[in-house]
């Protein structure tokens, strides 16, 4: 069952905005694949900003979901 988080992450991103590798928690995880990516406009009408979301698999298995207001990232979720 995933668990909800959506707090602040240090992402760094590949050449395309991408993300590579996030630091929450303890240490640095490495992305191995993106499984999914969307966008969503959010609530437009309250001024919410349009986010990119990724679910991505770390090289140690794990399962995360990210997402960038285009200024900054965020760990939503994480599956166990």
């Amino acid at each position: 069952m995933p668990r909800i988080v959506d707090r602040r992450a240090d992402v760094a991103a590949d050449p395309e905005g991408r993300p590579r590798s996030f630091g929450w928690g303890r240490g640095k995880r490495r992305v191995r694949r993106i499984l999914d990516a969307w966008k969503e406009t959010g609530r437009w009408w309250a001024g919410e900003t349009e986010k990119i979301f990724y679910r991505v698999e770390t090289e140690s298995g794990g399962v995360y979901e990210l997402y960038t207001d285009r200024q900054d990232w965020y760990l939503y979720k994480i599956y166990d």
